[in-house]
């Protein structure tokens, strides 16, 4: 039969073999155990700390908010978990209130996990999606300058060509061929002003020429929306600059959300809100189309995946509300730091 000591030596065994710090302290924060991957993480002796207070294990820049978060589990009978930054190094954070026979909560154990290499790996992992993006926008731009250079400029000259001819013919009174070559102008006209539209959605203007909120209106009235369809832009008063890779995204949101109403939402108004509020820009796309229920749909679609792909990435909120008849909406939101402030 294990008696009570061997189980506790056994327990105490099992701690020591952890390679996590856990400490142990009654509710007001005295340290009654500590295992020994604690003591060495603080380069002292369990002996040492025993009695002592647990606050003087923190950071001094740390003390007032463990304090808070030690009480709280305390008062509570929460299990708390959060993040914290020592020098270099972050660990993860994990306090547990222990309750006495009587149900009084009279410990409370602090469990510590160096994290360091995974906040390191996720930081990596952010740079190299975020080069991707850029990757991807500078081959956007070398495809639509290829376009615009060589198509573009191919099919301009081919229009002057086809009205020459057209000239010509009007005078010798050829009107069957007439009005084939006028067909064929109008096609061509066509095929211009959809490379210009296709060179416009893969390069946006450059936004250190130009604002944000003038670049999103010239999208607004560059896309080939139903004639029928009201587009309303508004922006706030004196936005703060927004960096191309923040500004990027949002255009692209717009982009995205105005193409989806034009071939989908069968509306007859649709609004874009762009705005900076509490550190953030926030960009929303409405309309009063025919929505769609989002629980019975698989996936946002790729459209709407990279972009919430994208805003995490940056650390931002990507979301989509919708509803069978109510219309859909696209929000997004970036932190942007003030300059006033730094």
């Amino acid at each position: 039969m294990v008696t009570k000591a061997i189980e506790q030596d056994l327990a105490c065994v099992l701690l020591d073999a952890c390679p996590n710090s856990i400490e142990l302290a009654t509710s007001d924060g005295t340290i009654v155990y500590l295992n020994k991957a604690a003591a060495q993480r603080h380069a002292t002796s369990v002996a040492e700390m025993l009695g002592t207070d647990i606050s003087s294990l923190y950071p001094p820049e740390q003390v007032a908010h463990r304090k808070t978060l030690a009480n709280k589990a305390v008062t509570t009978g929460l299990t708390l978990t959060f993040t914290a930054q020592r020098g270099e190094h972050w660990d993860e954070v994990l306090i547990h209130p222990i309750r006495a026979e009587s149900g009084q909560i009279e410990h409370f154990a602090s469990y510590t996990r160096d994290i360091t290499r995974q906040i390191h790996a996720e930081e990596r992992l952010k740079l190299a999606t975020l080069q991707l993006l850029t990757d991807q926008e500078d081959e956007r731009r070398r495809v639509a300058q290829d376009l615009h250079d060589d198509l573009g400029q191919r099919l301009t000259a081919l229009i002057l060509n086809l009205k020459a001819i057209d000239s010509e013919i009007e005078s010798a009174r050829s009107e069957d061929v007439g009005v084939q070559i006028k067909a064929a102008i109008r096609a061509v006209e066509y095929m211009v002003r959809h490379v210009r539209q296709v060179c416009y959605e893969l390069r946006p203007p450059s936004f250190a020429t130009l604002p944000l909120a003038e670049v999103l209106k010239t999208l607004c009235s560059s896309l080939a929306l139903p004639a029928d369809l009201r587009v309303i832009f508004s922006s706030q008063d004196q936005l703060l600059p927004v960096p191309d890779v923040q500004a990027t995204a949002l255009y692209r949101l717009v982009q995205e959300g105005l193409n989806n109403v034009a071939k989908h939402a069968q509306a007859t108004s649709v609004w874009i809100n762009l705005e900076y509020a509490d550190g953030e820009v926030n960009i929303s796309v409405e309309d009063d189309g025919q929505g769609f229920d989002p629980h019975r749909r698989s996936s946002d679609g790729m459209g709407l995946q990279g972009l919430r792909e994208r805003f995490v990435m940056l650390s931002g909120n990507f979301d989509v509300e919708s509803a069978p008849s109510k219309g859909t909406r696209l929000y997004g939101s970036l932190p942007l730091a003030d300059p006033a402030l730094n």
